[in-house]
This record gives structure tokens, C-alpha cells and sequence, in this order.
């Protein structure tokens, strides 16, 4: 009769020892593992900010910014003192300068070129150069050159963004809050918010560079620059009344300037409705784009485990 023993562990199934360790090797990796693609395909959350955001509230801004403010509007009334007050000395001053371009053999050559090359961003003086144009060649000359170098300037600058820095506005569109709430009420808007935009004091070429990168078609894009060129012909009007000391002259260009600045407050304010209106879609594009941006991260940190 036998009794027995207990056996020592290399008496045991060496096979299911072989399994179990392969068991507990795998539940290992599998711990350690990136997370498969369906774990992380959920939505991220909005993050502070954006709430911030879709919820309205607004940060304090910064003393630098509002003394920034305060300087600009301090800035353009004293511009606006200045020129009612010594009007004349400024026309009396600008005279040897507009009957040189005004003489000189293909003169309006000049201020279309000088346009089409202050219409890349961050470049501004188109307003000057307007009024210029008025002041030299008054009403209907003025209004064809400036309108000539607004035309070529902006699709230049269309066809630039377009082809060049479409891939930097996309990213913007993401980034930037403001950029990307316009970008989306004139993709979704199509025309009619075009020649709004257009008509606010959003400046020109700023608008023209979200035309270009956030998908509006050519077409679109030239109407809406042709239809906002009564804007330059106030302008080119402002500088033919500058010419002369009629005192008729002066009432209507202040009401034209009125007028003008009424309309673009208006439309300005319109659009900014509109834009804040497009936060939560946005929103909602820059967290797909997070999303978006973790699955290629596990993707690529599950290749490199597999090499």
C-alpha cells in the first residue's frame, strides 16, 4: 500500500504552468498597451476657456490692452481736430505733390501699385491713399484708379492665402476664436454675409484672407469686392471735398462720413451677433480636432509598440 506525498513543483503539469504564466504575461501587456482606438473616440470635454465661452462670461482684460484702447480713439479724434481745423494748410501742403502725379506721364500708375501693395495684411493706408486720388483726379478718375488697385490688390492677396497660407488658416480657424466664428458665418452664409462682412469695419484685407482659406469659391469672393466699392468712393469723395472750401461742400461730406461710419457700426455689429451665435459650433470643431488629434496619437504609439 502507498501512501501519498506531496510532490515537488517540477512533479506538477509543466504545460499548465507554461499557460498560466502566458495568461498573466498577456494581462500584462494588455495593461500597459495603448488604449484601442474605440476607447478614446469619445468627444474630449470643452475646456475652460471654452465654457468661459459658450457661457459668456469674459475675462478682465488687461491694463495694457485698455490704455491700447484708449490711445487709438484718443488718436483718431485728435486726426479728425486737426484736419477740420487746419484744412486749408493741409491742402496748401499736399499741392506740389498732386500736381506732380497729376502731370506726370502714367502718374496713376503710382497709387494703384502703392494699393495693391498695402493690401497684405498687416499693411494698412488705404483710406489715405483714396482720398489722395480724389484730391488729384477728383470724383470719377479717382474713383476708377482706387477702384482698379482695390480690385487687383485683394486678388492678389486672395490668390496668395489661397495657395500659399490655406493650411496656416485652417489652423487658425481652431485657434483662434474670432478668426474661426467669422470663417464660419461666411462658409454657412455664402454672398449675402460676404458683402456685409465686406461693408463692416472689419479691415478689407483681413476679411479677404478668411475668404480665401475658409473655402469661399472665387466668384463669391469678386462680387462681394465689387459690391463694397462704394466704401472706396467715399473715401475718393472725402478727398475731393477736402479741395475745396465751399462750405456746401463740407456739410455733405460730413454727412457722408455719417452716413458711412453709421452703416459700418451697424453691419459690424450684426456680424459680431452672428459670430457669437457660431461659439458652440466652433467650439465643437476645435474639440473633434483634439479628438482627431488623440486617435493619430494612439495609432502612432501603437505602430511604434508593435515594431
Amino acid at each position: 500500500m502507498s501512501i501519498a506525498m506531496p510532490q515537488p513543483v517540477h512533479a506538477y503539469d509543466k504545460e499548465r504552468i507554461s499557460n498560466d504564466a502566458s495568461s498573466t504575461m498577456a494581462l500584462v501587456r494588455e495593461s500597459t498597451s495603448p488604449k484601442p482606438e474605440r476607447e478614446i473616440s469619445r468627444t474630449p470635454s470643452p475646456t475652460p476657456s471654452e465654457l468661459d465661452l459658450l457661457n459668456g462670461v469674459r475675462q478682465p482684460k488687461s491694463l495694457k490692452f485698455k490704455i491700447r484702447i484708449v490711445a487709438i480713439l484718443i488718436l483718431i479724434i485728435v486726426v479728425i481736430i486737426l484736419v477740420e481745423v487746419f484744412h486749408d494748410k493741409i491742402v496748401n501742403a499736399l499741392i506740389p505733390v498732386t500736381r506732380w502725379l497729376h502731370d506726370t506721364k502714367a502718374g496713376w500708375l503710382i497709387p494703384i501699385l502703392v494699393l495693391i501693395a498695402l493690401s497684405f495684411p498687416p499693411l494698412f493706408g488705404h483710406e489715405l491713399v483714396a482720398m489722395l486720388c480724389g484730391l488729384v483726379w477728383g470724383l470719377g478718375e479717382g474713383f476708377g484708379i482706387v477702384a482698379a488697385g482695390t480690385i487687383l490688390g485683394e486678388l492678389a492677396t486672395y490668390y496668395l492665402f489661397r495657395h500659399c497660407l490655406a493650411a496656416r488658416g485652417k489652423r487658425l480657424e481652431l485657434t483662434n476664436m474670432r478668426y474661426g466664428t467669422l470663417a464660419h458665418i461666411v462658409r454657412e452664409g455664402g454672398l449675402p454675409i460676404a458683402i456685409l462682412v465686406r461693408y463692416s469695419s472689419f479691415p478689407a484685407h483681413f476679411t479677404t484672407a478668411v475668404f480665401s482659406t475658409c473655402g469661399m469659391s472665387f466668384w463669391v469672393f469678386l462680387v462681394a469686392a465689387v459690391v463694397s466699392l462704394p466704401k472706396q468712393l467715399v473715401l475718393v469723395y472725402i478727398g475731393v471735398a477736402l479741395a475745396s472750401s465751399d462750405g456746401k461742400s463740407n456739410k455733405v461730406q460730413h454727412i457722408v462720413i455719417g452716413v458711412t461710419a453709421a452703416v459700418t457700426v451697424l453691419a459690424f455689429l450684426y456680424i459680431r451677433r452672428l459670430m457669437g451665435r457660431a461659439k458652440p459650433a466652433v467650439v465643437y470643431a476645435r474639440r473633434k480636432d483634439r479628438q482627431r488629434k488623440q486617435m493619430e496619437t494612439g495609432r502612432s504609439v501603437s505602430v511604434e509598440g508593435q515594431v
